[in-house]
């Protein structure tokens, strides 16, 4: 789309945005294709690395590098520092040699848009929302953000009513999609299927929990939990995972003076049938037990100390409990909850009634299957993008 000369003059006209801070020496670009994400906010990387793997599972030779607006050290292996400033962003661009951009919500920048435009770059809106839209527009002369927004390809919103905002603003309606979400959910764990299917056959029929991670912490909560969900399934087992491998002899020697008869993976290669708590202690991938256990409770959430991607489970078909200290995965836990995909336990009072209250089959499959439509549902989103990009590198002849 062209601009007038009045919209191009305006543009032209912003100010050197933080001129005077030189651009980082870059690393050396790889061969292939490059794509450039630019991000706003940390919750972003992880979609875009998904989509990274994506565009890569066919071999062929494509990199989306990702940028921060807010950078600090410790997103340095998964993100650049925003280049600021036209020369830098120029200077950014002349490096890489992006074929493709994508805007990954967050608020406009017109200079770093405007780049892109002169650029001639092909870009995207993923994630859309309106949110902030007045607040960039505020004082342009007529026209300047609807020219903006026009640039986009394609637009994919979060929902309607961020399509319908986006579309007032000035993005051409034929271009804009309710999508919601990009997949931000790392790949799953992975396990030895025959391990798996070993574990399954000597496990039989027993209802089985999982508690994932666990804290020193959590070791009285489980020893509660255990046996007021017992009163209902006197063959119920409970696998613990502890965060700490070295902790295993702490909960062994907690859970057997409890009156548990309690097995260590490393004594004993499976649960026997007189087994009612099974220690893995061998420091093995949680992604054997999330497919052995209906039912998983993330370890440290109910005192603090560190917990695990709730995602990780959902994934994988587990339903998943946890307490109050969820972060850094608030965002996570929020979506299962809105789809009441998970359950949230005030304290470890509610472990054991919970759990029991899972042991029905209809119950543990409602909650698992809503978890995994969940988890799965941004893939849709993600392969939409791959889609577009294959297109267009297609029709770039990449």
């Amino acid at each position: 789309m062209a601009r007038s000369l009045s919209i191009a003059a305006y543009l032209a006209g912003l100010g050197e945005q933080d001129a005077k801070q030189r651009l980082s020496t870059q690393p050396p670009r790889p061969a292939g294709t490059i794509i450039w994400a630019r991000c706003s906010h940390p919750d972003q990387l992880t979609p875009i690395e998904t989509l990274n793997r994506r565009l890569t599972e066919d071999g062929d030779p494509v990199q989306v590098i990702a940028t921060m607006a807010d950078w600090d050290k410790s997103l340095a292996h998964r993100a650049l520092p925003e280049p600021k400033g036209r020369e830098n962003i120029r200077t950014f661009i002349m490096h890489w040699q992006p074929i493709m951009a994508i805007w990954v919500r967050g608020d406009l920048d017109p200079i770093l848009l405007d780049e892109w435009y002169k650029a001639k770059l092909p870009c995207m809106l993923v994630d859309a929302t309106a949110d902030g839209l007045e607040q960039v527009a505020g004082g342009w002369v007529p026209g300047a953000m609807r020219s903006l927004l026009s640039q986009f390809e394609a637009v994919l919103a979060l929902d309607q009513a961020a399509a319908e905002g986006l579309i007032r603003a000035g993005t051409p309606q034929e271009v804009v999609r309710v999508t919601g979400p990009m997949e931000d959910c790392a790949p799953p764990l992975p396990c030895s299927e025959h391990e798996r299917q070993e574990l399954a056959d000597v496990i039989g029929t027993r209802p089985v929990w999982l508690a994932a991670a666990a804290q020193r912490n959590d070791c009285g909560d489980l020893i509660v939990a255990q046996r007021d969900a017992s009163h209902r399934a006197h063959r119920l087992l409970l696998i613990v995972v502890p965060e700490d491998p070295d902790d295993a002899a702490h909960f062994a020697e907690n859970m057997r003076g409890a009156g548990f008869y309690v097995t260590l993976r490393s004594e004993e290669p499976d649960p026997t049938e007189l087994t009612q708590i099974y220690i893995v202690d061998t420091g093995e991938e949680l992604g054997l037990w999330y497919r052995v256990a209906p039912i998983s409770y993330l370890g440290g959430t109910l005192h603090g100390g560190g917990c695990r991607d709730p995602f990780e489970p959902a994934a994988l078909g587990s339903a998943v409990l946890y307490g109050p200290q969820i972060a850094p995965f608030q965002k996570h836990a929020a979506r299962l909850n809105a789809a009441a995909a998970s359950r949230l336990i005030r304290s470890g009072n509610d472990l054991g009634p919970m759990v029991e209250s899972l042991l029905s089959t209809d119950k543990v499959a409602r909650l698992a299957h809503a978890a995994w439509d969940v988890t799965s549902r941004g893939a849709d989103v993600t392969n939409r993008i791959v889609r577009i990009v294959q297109r267009r590198l297609e029709e770039l002849g990449q």
